[in-house]
């Protein structure tokens, strides 16, 4: 089981910082190398995403659930999928708390991957899939930036 955790402020409200993870049309623009999603319901959605470590790279299916939703307070995001001889699951929790200059923002990933890219050593698989969360939760801050200067 690998785990990230870190926090970031912001300056807007617990509001519109919660706002960008239950909606799936904004959530679904800040996870990188998309290649297509489906909407399956407001709490579920279907996407490809590019990913991979070294030289083992292609594309994941994964179920993408928003969960545990306690308004401008607690989101959660669960993962599970598939591709490229591996498979992982996930958890993301965010927790929204107001402060002087507007929003801290806390999360924690959970990630469990099983099968060849787990074999390639602790060590990379770690790196390749931190870099990945950083940037999932940078183009989470910088979308949250970018609409706090608007």
């Amino acid at each position: 089981m690998l785990t990230f955790e870190d926090s970031f402020d912001v300056k807007t409200t617990p509001e519109k910082a919660y706002g960008y993870v239950v909606d799936q049309e904004a959530l679904i623009k800040l996870i990188p190398d998309l290649l297509n999603y489906e909407k399956v319901d407001e709490n579920e959605m279907k996407l490809t995403a590019k990913a991979g470590v070294s030289f083992i790279k292609g594309k994941f299916d994964l179920v993408l659930d928003i969960t545990d939703k306690k308004a401008s307070e607690h989101i959660t995001l669960k993962g599970k999928g598939n591709g490229s001889g591996a498979s992982v699951d996930f958890t993301v929790n965010f927790d929204f708390l107001p402060d002087d200059q507007g929003t801290k923002v806390n999360w924690k990933a959970d990630m469990n991957i099983v099968g060849t890219a787990a074999s390639m050593g602790a060590r990379m698989l770690k790196s390749a899939a931190q870099k990945y969360i950083v940037k999932l939760v940078g183009n989470y801050k910088k979308a949250l930036e970018e609409d706090a200067g608007n």
